[in-house]
């Protein structure tokens, strides 16, 4: 899914949050969309921001439909953005990036008998840890 621009229709504080806005963004593609968003970037009526729609993959995470506060939010706003209602800015924000290969380097210390095992023995290890020290694409 897309990243696309919408403009802001609506704009409320949320009951019970100090630095979280309920927006609704429309555009005539995408309809109306109701967000809860922090205060990184704060949007007023008429402003027109880069939504990342329920489905899209940012760096990190896929958008989910979720409860904030008990209330639906289907999407993420990204920023603003200076183009055209429904104007697809994926790239701006590097969403849907296509699969490409990295080269990961993970360093853990472990106990084993021969080297053999060393290996599964570590990564094992390294995954229950989170430890990966190093990402690099390799392109």
């Amino acid at each position: 899914m897309p990243v696309v621009a919408m403009k802001v229709t609506a704009k409320s504080a949320v009951d019970g949050a100090e630095n979280l806005f309920h927006y609704t963004f429309t555009s005539p593609q995408q309809g109306e969309l109701a967000i809860i968003a922090n205060t990184t970037n704060v949007y007023e009526v008429g402003d027109v921001a880069g939504i990342a729609l329920v489905g899209t993959r940012l760096p990190g995470l896929e958008i989910k439909p979720r409860k904030v506060f008990g209330i639906p939010s289907s999407g993420m706003a990204c920023g603003p953005v200076s183009v055209p209602v429904d104007t697809d800015v994926s790239a701006d924000f590097n969403a849907d990036a296509p699969p490409r290969r990295f080269s990961v380097t993970v360093t853990v210390e472990v106990d084993a008998s021969y080297p053999e095992d060393a290996g599964k023995v570590a990564l094992k290890k390294a995954r229950s840890e989170g430890k990966i020290q190093k990402v690099d694409a390799l392109d």
